[in-house]
C-alpha cells in the first residue's frame, strides 16, 4: 500500500516528466475521461504517450491498476509497456492488464466459455496445422473437396481455410454464413464450417479466429458477463488501432460501451495487414461513427528519421486521402539524400548491398548491426543470404521461421498438452509414434476401432482388448503407462524445467533427435523451450497449499501463454528483433513493423515485385502496397537506399521489370542517383555452416 507521502512524490515526479512531452503528446496524456483518437505517425513517440497517459490515469486516482486494460498486437509490445509503466508507477504496473487481443480472448473464454458449452479450465487452442487437420476431416465428412470452385492454383484446403478465417474476422457464425440463399459455394462452405466447429467443440478446442469471435459472442449473449467486464475494465487503450479486425473492434466496443473511456492510437497510413483480417475502416470510419464526440489528437513530430527520408516517404503516400491528417515533421535535420541505385540483375543488387555494408564497416561509418535489408517477399531474401554468406557478412534473418512451428518444439508441446489434458486428441495424434515406437499408420487404425481419429478411448483399457496384434498391444500399453502413470506423476513432483527434461529423457525424444542431421539446431530449440518454462516455475513456492496442484497449474499457465502466440504468416511481428541479433538485420517489411535502423536498404523496387503483381490487380491492394512502402522507408533513421534490378530470376525464368512507381513519386531534390558496376566476386558457394543466425534459434530467448 502506497503511503500518502509516496503518492505525492510520485505524482510530483510524473508532472516533471510530463514537461518533457511535446504539446500534442501532453494533450493526449491529459485527456483522461471519455473516448479519444490519437493519430500517431511513424516515429512520433506513440508508445511513450500511451504509457504516460496510463500512468496519469493511475496517479490521478481515477481507477485502481486492475481497472486498466491496455491491448497491443504483440507480446513484446505488451512486455515493453509493462516495463515502461513499471518505471513510471512502480509495482502498480504489475496489476495492469497489458495483453494482446488473442490473449485477452483466451482469458475471457478460459473463465467464461462454460456458457458456450466448453470446459473452460481445459480449453485448447489449435494452431494452423491442427486446425487444418480438423478442417480436412470436416470437408471429407461433408463430401466437399472444392477443386471446382476456382481457377486459381490454390489447394482446396487453403481456399476453405482462408474463407472461414475471414468469416470469423467478420463475426459470421456457421448459421449466418450464407448471405445468398441457394448459392452453391456459400452453402457448401457453411456445411464444412458447421461440422468444423462441432469437431472443435468435441475436442474442447478453439482456433485463433474463435478466440475473438467467441469472446464477442459470449459478451453479446450474457448481459451479466458483459456488465462484469465493463465494470472491471474502466479505462481501455488500444495500440496499433489501424491493424484491428472488425471482430477485434467489436470486442473492444462491447467492453467500453458502458464507461466510454477508450483511447485508440494508430496510423491509417501504416495499415498493412489486411491479408490477416485487419480492417482500415475501424480507424477511418467506425470509431468516429460510434464515438462522434471523441476529440482527435495528431502527433506530428517525428523523432526517428531525417526530414529528407520523411519527406520522401510522405511523397509516396501523398495521394492517399487520409494522409494529410497525420503529416509529420522531423526534428532531426535535413540529413543525406535518399540513394537510388539501379542494377542490371538481382545478383548485382544483392552484391551491391552486401559490398556497401562491408564498406561502411571497413570505413567505420557504421557497423553491420546498424544496417537492415528489407524486401517485399521471402523469395528475394534467399539470394541475399547466399551473397552475404559468400562475402563473410553475418546477418540475422527475422521472420523466416517461427519458433513455435518448429517440428521438435511442437512435439514436446504436444507431450506437455497431453499430460495437462488426457483428452487432447490433437496432441495424442501428433506424438503417438514420435519417436517411433511401433505405432505406425496401420497400428493406429487398429487402435481407433473405426473411429475417425485417435482419442483417449483408443489407448485406455488396452488390457481388455483382444482385437490387437501382440506387438501393437504391447507398444500401446507401454505408451499408455508412460503417459498416464509416469509422466502424470512426475508433473506434480518436478519443477517445470526439470519436468521438460524428464519428458525428453523418458520418451526417448532427446536420443531420437540426436540422430537427426539437423540435431544441433533442433536441440538448441529444445533448450530454448526449456528456458522459457523457468519463469513459470518461479511462481510455484513451497508455501502453496498443494505443491503438486500448483505445479500442474504452472504447466497450464505456460501452455496458455504459448497457445496465444502470434499466428501471422510471412513474418512474426510478435517477436521483433531479438536481443541476441548479430550482424545485418534481413527481413520482410511486414516483419519489421515498429522497428528502426540507422541505415536501411530497401531492395526490389520494381513493378510486379514492389508493388507486388497480385496487389496491383485491385485498387485496395495497390493502396496497401503504397502504405507498405511508407512503412518500409520510415524504418530508416539516417540513411535510406532504394535499389532495383532490371532483370530478376522469378521461378524458373529471368524476367525484366520496370522501376517501381514508388521511385517516381519521390521529388528529385530529395534523391541521389548512383550507378553501380558489378563487383568482382568469386562464384557463390553455399557454406555448410552459414554465418546467419536463424531467427528460430534466438527470437524468443528473452521470454525465458
Amino acid at each position: 500500500m502506497l503511503t500518502f507521502r509516496t503518492r505525492v512524490q510520485r505524482f510530483s515526479d510524473l508532472l516533471l516528466e510530463l514537461e518533457s512531452l511535446n504539446d500534442k503528446q501532453r494533450e493526449a496524456v491529459e485527456r483522461i475521461d471519455g473516448p479519444l483518437l490519437v493519430l500517431a505517425g511513424a516515429g512520433s513517440g506513440k508508445t511513450r504517450t500511451l504509457t504516460y497517459r496510463i500512468a496519469n490515469i493511475l496517479e490521478q486516482g481515477r481507477v485502481s491498476p486492475h481497472g486498466v486494460l491496455a491491448i497491443t498486437f504483440t507480446r513484446k509490445a505488451a512486455w515493453e509497456m509493462r516495463r515502461r509503466l513499471g518505471e513510471l508507477v512502480g509495482k502498480q504496473a504489475e496489476d495492469i492488464t497489458a495483453t494482446t487481443f488473442h490473449s485477452l480472448g483466451f482469458k475471457l473464454l478460459s473463465a467464461e466459455a462454460g456458457a458456450l458449452g466448453y470446459k473452460p479450465d481445459k480449453l485448447v487452442v489449435y494452431d494452423a496445422v491442427e486446425a487444418q487437420r480438423l478442417l480436412f476431416r470436416a470437408m471429407q465428412e461433408m463430401n466437399v473437396n472444392g477443386t471446382r470452385w476456382a481457377l486459381e492454383t490454390v489447394a482446396p484446403i487453403t481456399k476453405v481455410t482462408s474463407v472461414i478465417e475471414r468469416a470469423k474476422d467478420n463475426l459470421y457464425s456457421p448459421e449466418d454464413f450464407v448471405r445468398v440463399k441457394g448459392d452453391f459455394f456459400e452453402e457448401s462452405i457453411a456445411k464444412v464450417y458447421r461440422r468444423y466447429q462441432q469437431l472443435l467443440m468435441e475436442n474442447n478446442a478453439v482456433d485463433y479466429g474463435d478466440l475473438i469471435r467467441l469472446a464477442v459472442q459470449l459478451l453479446r449473449q450474457n448481459p451479466s458477463t458483459l456488465e462484469f467486464y465493463q465494470n472491471l475494465f474502466r479505462y481501455v487503450s488500444v495500440d496499433e488501432f489501424q491493424d484491428t479486425s472488425f471482430a477485434q473492434y467489436q470486442l473492444v466496443r462491447h467492453l467500453v460501451w458502458r464507461n466510454r473511456n477508450l483511447c485508440c492510437v494508430g496510423s491509417p497510413v501504416q495499415a498493412i495487414y489486411s491479408w490477416r483480417g485487419a480492417d482500415i475502416h475501424n480507424i477511418l470510419d467506425r470509431f468516429r461513427e460510434d464515438f462522434n464526440d471523441a476529440p482527435m489528437v495528431v502527433l506530428s513530430h517525428n523523432y526517428r528519421s531525417t526530414s529528407t527520408i520523411l519527406d520522401a516517404a510522405q511523397a509516396v503516400v501523398s495521394d492517399l486521402p487520409y494522409h494529410d491528417a497525420e503529416r509529420l515533421q522531423s526534428d532531426n535535420g535535413e540529413g543525406a539524400a535518399v540513394v537510388i541505385v539501379p542494377l542490371n540483375t538481382d545478383y548485382d543488387e544483392a552484391n551491391f548491398i552486401a559490398s556497401e555494408i562491408k564498406r561502411f564497416d571497413d570505413e567505420r561509418f557504421c557497423g553491420p548491426e546498424d544496417c537492415a535489408v528489407l524486401f517485399r517477399t521471402r523469395t528475394q531474401g534467399r539470394l541475399l543470404e547466399q551473397v552475404f554468406m559468400h562475402l563473410g557478412l553475418s546477418y540475422t534473418l527475422v521472420g523466416d521461421f517461427k519458433f513455435f512451428e518448429r517440428r521438435e518444439v511442437k512435439d514436446i508441446l504436444a507431450y506437455l498438452r497431453l499430460v495437462h489434458d488426457m483428452l487432447d486428441a490433437g496432441a495424442l495424434q501428433r506424438i503417438i509414434n514420435r519417436p517411433p515406437r511401433g505405432l505406425g499408420t496401420a497400428a493406429i487404425q487398429k487402435l481407433q476401432r473405426g473411429e475417425p481419429e485417435l482419442n483417449f478411448d483408443s489407448i485406455s483399457g488396452l488390457h481388455r482388448r483382444d482385437d490387437l496384434p501382440p506387438k501393437v498391444k504391447e507398444a500401446a500399453m507401454a505408451f499408455a503407462d508412460l503417459l498416464f502413470d509416469d509422466l502424470a506423476m512426475a508433473v506434480k513432483e518436478k519443477p517445470l524445467p526439470e519436468f521438460v527434461d524428464y519428458v525428453l529423457e523418458q520418451t526417448g525424444y532427446r536420443a531420437w533427435v540426436q540422430k537427426d542431421p539437423d540435431a544441433k539446431r533442433r536441440l538448441a530449440n529444445l533448450r530454448l523451450l526449456r528456458a522459457m518454462t523457468t519463469r513459470y516455475e518461479n511462481t510455484v513456492t513451497a508455501t502453496n497449499a498443494n505443491l503438486g496442484d500448483a505445479r500442474e497449474e504452472a504447466l497450464g499457465t505456460f501452455l496458455t501463454d504459448i497457445a496465444t502466440m502470434s499466428v501471422v504468416e510471412g513474418g512474426d511481428p510478435d517477436v521483433g528483433l531479438p536481443t541476441e541479433a548479430k550482424g545485418v538485420t534481413m527481413a520482410t517489411i511486414h516483419a519489421v513493423k515498429g522497428l528502426e535502423f540507422p541505415v536501411v536498404f530497401l531492395a526490389g523496387l520494381e513493378e510486379g515485385i514492389f508493388p507486388h503483381a497480385k496487389a496491383m490487380k485491385t485498387a485496395e491492394g495497390m493502396e496497401e502496397e503504397t502504405r507498405l512502402a511508407y512503412v518500409a522507408m520510415t524504418r530508416a533513421m539516417s540513411l535510406l537506399y532504394l535499389t532495383y534490378a532490371r532483370s530478376r530470376v522469378v521461378g524458373d525464368e529471368v524476367k525484366e521489370h520496370a522501376p517501381s512507381r514508388f521511385l517516381a513519386a519521390i521529388p528529385k531534390h530529395l534523391i541521389e542517383r548512383r550507378t553501380a558496376t558489378r563487383e568482382s566476386v568469386l562464384p557463390m558457394v553455399v557454406e555448410e555452416t552459414p554465418l546467419a543466425i536463424p531467427i528460430d534459434e534466438v527470437q524468443h530467448a528473452e521470454s525465458g
